[in-house]
C-alpha cells in the first residue's frame, strides 16, 4: 500500500519560528515542476527552428497561458462546487489546497494563448500558432503527469477501494462515507499520469516525422485524453456533477467532438500544401 507523506513539504513560519504558518505544498511544487519541464522540453524541440526573438515571443505566450490556464482551472472547479464557494467566497483564491480541474485549464489556456498570439501575430518574430499549438501537444501531457502527483499529496483524485499492492491509503477523513471501512483506493491519478506519458511519447513520434505544423497534433492531444479520462471517470469517487452527469465526462465528449471536427479539417489543409 502507497502512504502519502502529507501535503506540506516544509513550513517556513515553524522552521523559522513564526506567529504564522507559511506552509510550501507539494501541490505547488508539482504544478511549478510541470510548467518548467513544458518549457523545456518546448525549447529542446525548437533547437534549430526559431531565433531568440521568436523565442522570447513564444515564452511570453506561454506565460499567459499557464496563468490563463491556472485560472481557468480554479473558475470551473468553483463553478461546479458553486453552492460550497457561494458560502465560503474566501476560500476561491486557496490553490494551494487543490481543487483545480485540468480540463477548465485547458480551456483557460487556450484561449489566453490564443488571444495572446492573435493581438501580436503581427509581428515578424512570431511562430504560426499551428506551431505553437503542436510544440505544446508533445510537452503538455508530461507536464500533466507530473502535476497529478500533486493529488498524491493531498490523497485525493482517488478510485474505488481495492486491494491491489499499488493501493493508495487515505485517511479516514478523507473517505467517502459509504467506504469509510476501505483503507486502500485505486491511485487513478497515476494511472493517468502513465497515460499521459504514452500520449505524449506516440505525440512526440508523430512530431518527429512531420515537416509542416498547423496545430493538429494538438487536436489529437485533446482527443487521446479526453478518451482517457472518460474511462477512468467511471473509477474516480469524487467527480463533480453536471446535473446527473459526471462534469468531466460532459467535457471529455465535447473536447472529443469539437477536436476531431478541427483535426481532420486541419490535417486536409496540411495535405493541400
Amino acid at each position: 500500500m502507497i502512504y502519502s507523506p502529507g501535503s506540506v513539504l516544509i513550513d517556513i513560519g515553524h522552521l523559522f519560528g513564526l506567529s504564522k504558518s507559511l506552509p510550501i505544498r507539494w501541490y505547488g511544487i508539482t504544478t511549478g515542476l510541470g510548467f518548467l519541464g513544458a518549457i523545456w522540453l518546448i525549447l529542446f524541440n525548437l533547437k534549430g527552428k526559431a531565433n531568440t526573438e521568436q523565442k522570447q515571443n513564444l515564452l511570453d505566450l506561454l506565460f499567459w497561458s499557464f496563468l490563463g490556464g491556472v485560472i481557468g482551472a480554479r473558475l470551473w472547479f468553483v463553478i461546479l462546487n458553486f453552492t460550497y464557494f457561494s458560502q465560503n467566497p474566501i476560500e476561491i483564491l486557496a490553490i494551494w489546497q487543490g481543487g483545480q480541474s485540468i480540463q477548465g485549464g485547458l480551456i483557460g489556456g487556450f484561449l489566453s494563448g490564443y488571444f495572446f498570439h492573435k493581438l501580436n501575430s503581427t509581428k515578424s518574430d512570431f511562430l504560426p500558432l499551428g506551431q505553437i499549438a503542436d510544440l505544446i501537444a508533445i510537452s503538455l501531457p508530461f507536464a500533466q503527469a507530473i502535476g497529478r502527483f500533486g493529488n498524491f499529496f493531498n490523497t485525493e483524485a482517488f478510485g474505488k477501494p481495492t486491494n491491489l499492492p499499488w493501493a493508495l491509503y487515505v485517511p479516514e477523513n478523507n473517505r467517502p462515507i459509504q467506504y469509510i471501512l476501505a483503507d486502500g483506493f485505486h491511485p487513478t491519478f497515476f494511472y493517468e499520469a502513465i497515460y499521459l506519458i504514452f500520449i505524449g511519447f506516440y505525440l512526440k513520434s508523430l512530431y518527429d516525422k512531420k515537416t509542416t505544423y498547423s496545430g493538429n497534433l494538438f487536436c489529437l492531444y485533446l482527443i487521446l485524453y479526453s478518451v482517457g479520462r472518460f474511462f477512468l471517470e467511471f473509477m474516480r469517487l469524487d467527480s463533480l456533477k453536471i446535473g446527473f452527469f459526471p462534469a468531466a465526462q460532459v467535457l471529455c465528449l465535447v473536447f472529443i467532438i469539437v477536436s476531431s471536427f478541427f483535426y481532420f479539417h486541419l490535417s486536409k489543409l496540411n495535405s493541400k500544401k
